[in-house]
């Protein structure tokens, strides 16, 4: 089947509501006369350049890693398929502004492409002047990150009114999505005045777009083509917090796509092609998403199908349109950017399932009969209802409440299951669930189970997450769920109800409107994993990437020797942990001044007895919060030690070392060996910090390792606990913990601690770009840090999951903290770049800051049982 592409309109296009007349024409590329490669790095990756093409008047100047290549109509790239022999065309970019993207998988019967991206803006001069896309001038192409890191490009160009500049990122494709990041910057050279009633039509100013065609489905349409169309359907998530799908055999042409618009809540649009037949054979589904929605204005979704009978014609268009002053007017020199994700893969996007993440028993998805119920406190002032809602891909159960403001105050979604569920095959609940922007409040999930005539509640609370808006799961170990009365045991066979609660705590909670939704009720078993026979190794190994990170790294330092923790915060604030990584940083890369002004900073700010604060104004040294952690005290021993072992020279770092380890001993219970504070990772960090320091601590850091194999370490699920007796998986624990379990020799207990945390911690951001391991259950939100963490110690997938940080790597070589801005649940991650998430990165690429690492598995470890 011969290649497609689009013909490209005039710059000006005078209409009404026609898309067809604004649309761009699919026509046959035939055989380029003139498409050399211009990169072939033998590393599976290709990129040629087709220097004309019939639908683009005016050529791009295309360079590669600061070489001329002359003018291109397109660039097309190839990358060698994951689990097919060849190296399929993933990519085609237009100097016209059109992207075609498409997965990475070779079938024998080729993927075609199907959906268009155009880059923006576009917009409307007056009532029947509209620009439609860009003119491409120069695309600069930069292989250097290549082959597991990103292929970078730079656009810029014009569109009639706006000079136009993109960034575009690109990580290695793979057979299930091909991903392009978009950093888009849009700058008026003139003054511009977008017409009201394009505007109140939600398309006088279109951030970016996507073209496709839609005839119909299973019929004939002109030129003898059957299943005539590349997308079928589209679909988004409203303000109102509930999916709105449009199937376009629904759509009378010509007309919008969305009778009525919504702003979005979360942050993409699809075109789907919800079945595998087409024109074209299975043409991709496509999905916009943004990084983040903007604050200050809402962004709405609309369409417009034209009527056509030619397959040939791109009759579909969908975009997403600024609500802002961007639909109103420009001034000359006024600019704005927008950054956002565009995604191609065969089927529909579903994260949890693209991820692996619905193993198990379903045992309720809302889809046919259930017994679920709404429950209200008797005597407080709170109403609410329960109905079906339609979640992220079909019917979800939503709770809409108004909880007042008394604190307690509760609202309740109850499912009884009559004869009662088994579930004793599985040892933790999971379920999809979403909330509400506006209901900052508590969670509380619970099981009850049967004891002949009597139930048992058991269920557990999680402290301020309601407002997190968009789709994620839940996982509950069941052994974390509380009894409410003493003496009662839990048995999984006889499960006869599940609730989920919101609640009004008296802490941070706001009580008042909201609503939350669940789906997909389900169990499975993680004591019964597979685990992988291996550590996995990073290979090969990314400089470009790596030195990035650390000369960010010293970038982010001061005078005072302290780095400034995050970039993006207002004051100059220094994290005593976040110190201690970049110690590391600077004595792995040979930054001997960088460490050593580190550790004149350690040194200046010691406390009396030792230990140091939490953090500190990085220009003033002035204290900012002034707990002094165990956890931190010892990373910052770990680090001066590493950094003495290695030849740094600062005169006072054995003595700053030595005075903060013999603190730590101070924190020990002499009963035990284990710290006075109940805290796994803390316990950790000390028996890295005190087998580092030397001889005279290795008694104590023997007696911390037999606490940690004694009353931490779960050896029927293969994991270490948040406690001695609290059961929350926490992801610390499992990767520095698998850390401390090589370096003892018990390789494969490590690998079950890692694979713990990849059963229960992994999950998508918010768009489905990317993914990733929150820091503890929920999981709530993606946390860098922690993905970097997992990578560094050997986790399975750890070479798939550096991907997905060095596709969030910025050129300058920093990394944000997470894809998504959440606080709740007892995590805060932010899109702000920092000195932990570009440490962590760092580490990750070079098998750092623990070691040696081993695999073997050499020594017994105690299965405590008791308390479980």
């Amino acid at each position: 089947m011969p290649l497609q592409h689009l013909k490209r309109l005039p710059i000006v296009l005078v209409c009404l509501f026609s898309w067809a007349a604004l649309s761009a024409t699919l026509n046959s590329l035939a055989a380029p006369s003139a498409c050399p490669t211009i990169y072939n790095g033998n590393n599976g990756w290709v990129i040629d350049l087709c220097e004309s093409d019939p639908a683009i008047s005016t050529p791009m100047q295309v360079a590669v890693d600061g070489v001329a290549h002359g003018n291109a109509a397109l660039v097309r790239i190839y990358h060698k398929s994951q689990n097919g022999p060849g190296a399929p065309q993933v990519a085609v970019l237009y100097a016209s502004g059109y992207v075609r993207l498409k997965q990475n998988a070779d079938p024998a019967s080729p993927i075609p492409f199907g959906s268009s991206f155009i880059l923006g803006p576009a917009y409307w001069s007056n009532s029947s002047t509209y620009y439609h896309h860009p003119q491409l001038n120069q695309l600069t192409i930069d292989t250097t990150w290549l082959p597991n890191g990103p292929l970078r490009l730079q656009a810029i160009g014009t569109n009639h009114a706006f000079n136009v500049a993109y960034e575009l990122v690109m990580p290695p494709p793979r057979d299930r999505q091909t991903r392009l990041h978009v950093s888009q910057t849009y700058t008026a050279a003139a003054g511009v005045t977008i017409p009201s009633a394009r505007r109140n039509e939600r398309q006088g100013f279109k951030l970016m777009q996507v073209s496709s065609m839609f005839i119909n489905q299973g019929s004939v349409c002109a030129g003898g083509q059957t299943d005539c169309h590349d997308s079928n359907a589209a679909r988004f998530i409203g303000d109102d917090l509930v999916r709105h799908q449009v199937a376009f055999s629904g759509v009378t042409p010509s007309a919008f796509i969305f009778s009525s618009t919504r702003p979005l809540s979360n942050t993409w649009l699809d075109v789907l092609h919800t079945d595998d037949q087409s024109w074209q054979g299975n043409t991709p589904n496509v999905r916009i998403a943004l990084d983040t929605r903007p604050l200050t204005r809402t962004i709405t979704p609309q369409g417009w199908i034209s009527a056509t009978a030619n397959p040939n014609d791109d009759n579909v268009g969908l975009w997403l349109h600024d609500d802002g002053l961007a639909s109103q007017s420009w001034v000359a020199g006024q600019a704005d950017r927008v950054e956002y994700w565009l995604l191609a893969q065969d089927n529909p996007p579903e994260p949890w399932a693209d991820l692996g993440l619905r193993s198990g028993f379903t045992f309720l998805d809302f889809e046919s009969s259930y017994n679920c119920f709404l429950v209200l406190p008797s005597d407080r002032p709170v109403t609410a209802t329960l109905a079906p809602s339609a979640g992220y891909t079909d019917t979800a159960l939503q709770l809409s409440y108004n909880l007042g403001s008394g604190n307690g105050n509760w609202a309740q979604a109850r499912c009884n299951f009559d004869p009662p569920l088994d579930l004793s095959a599985y040892d933790h609940l999971r379920f999809d669930w979403r909330g509400d922007p506006a209901g900052a409040n508590s969670l509380e999930v619970g099981l009850i189970s049967k004891d002949g005539s009597q139930e048992h509640i058991f269920a557990r609370g999680y402290h301020h997450p309601a407002h997190r808006a968009w789709w994620g799961q839940l996982v509950i170990p069941f052994n974390f769920l509380h009894p409410w009365a003493t003496g009662t045991t839990f048995d999984p066979s006889q499960v006869s109800a599940l609730f989920v609660s919101v609640v009004k705590d008296p802490v941070d909670d706001v009580g008042g409107f909201g609503r939350m939704a669940i789906d997909n009720l389900n169990a499975y078993n993680v004591i019964s994993r597979t685990v992988p026979l291996t550590l996995e190794v990073v290979s090969p190994t990314h400089p470009i990437a790596s030195t990035a990170a650390a000369n960010w790294l010293g970038r982010q330092q001061t005078n005072t020797g302290l780095l400034k923790s995050w970039q993006e915060e207002t004051d100059c604030v220094a994290h005593t942990y976040d110190q201690a990584l970049a110690l590391l940083v600077f004595t792995k890369q040979a930054m001997w001044t960088r460490a050593f002004s580190i550790t004149q900073a350690l040194s200046t700010t010691q406390n009396a007895n030792g230990a140091w604060f939490k953090s500190r104004n990085c220009l003033t040294l002035t204290p900012v919060h002034t707990e002094e952690w165990e956890g931190d005290i010892a990373w910052a021993v770990y680090a001066l030690s590493r950094y003495i072992e290695s030849g740094g020279t600062h005169p006072q770092a054995a003595p700053v070392r030595d005075r903060a380890a013999d603190w730590l001993l101070t924190r020990i219970n002499p009963a035990d060996g284990c710290l006075v504070i109940d805290h796994t990772e803390g316990t950790l960090d000390a028996w890295w910090a005190l087998q580092a320091a030397g001889p005279d601590y290795r008694e104590a850091a023997d007696g911390l390792k037999r606490c940690l194999l004694t009353h931490y370490w779960d050896g029927q699920r293969g994991r270490f606990k948040g406690g001695q007796n609290w059961q929350q998986p926490y992801l610390d624990n499992q990767t520095w913990g698998a850390a401390f379990l090589s370096a003892i020799g018990a390789g494969c207990q490590a690998r079950r601690a890692l694979n713990y945390a990849r059963d229960t911690l992994r999950l998508p951001a918010q768009g489905g770009q990317l993914f990733g391991f929150d820091g503890q259950g929920g999981p709530w939100s993606v946390w860098n840090e922690g993905t970097g963490q997992y990578i560094a110690v050997g986790g399975e997938g750890a070479n798939d999951l550096l991907i997905e940080l060095l596709a969030q790597q910025r050129v300058d070589g920093a990394m944000p903290g997470s894809p998504d801005d959440f606080s709740g649940g007892g995590v805060w991650t932010t899109r702000w770049h920092g000195v932990a998430p570009t440490a962590w990165l760092y580490f990750a690429l070079n098998t750092e800051p623990f070691h040696p690492r081993q695999a073997m598995c050499v020594v017994y470890l105690p299965s405590v049982t008791k308390n479980r």
